[in-house]
């Protein structure tokens, strides 16, 4: 009998989903603004997350893709 192996458990951050609004005070952002984003990422104009699809009409970002691109926008030296 083996015993099973100790996985670790995500932390509740790593899953957390943020809304549009939650971006937008994060970034300083319109609701509007956010979604212009998402539209130049995925034309591949922008570095910016693209949304998880919850729902027919439920779109979140996760918290740490934002995280990251918060991260990005440091290092290049912007606000």
């Amino acid at each position: 009998m083996s015993t099973p192996r100790s996985v670790p458990a995500p932390t509740l951050d790593a899953c957390r989903t943020l809304t549009v609004g939650e971006v937008g005070e994060l970034l300083r952002l319109s609701h509007r603004s956010v979604w212009r984003l998402a539209a130049l990422a995925a034309a591949g104009r922008e570095s910016f997350p693209t949304p998880i699809t919850i729902g027919p009409r439920l779109r979140r970002w996760r918290a740490r893709d934002v995280a990251a691109y918060l991260d990005a926008l440091q290092d290049k030296g912007r606000p």
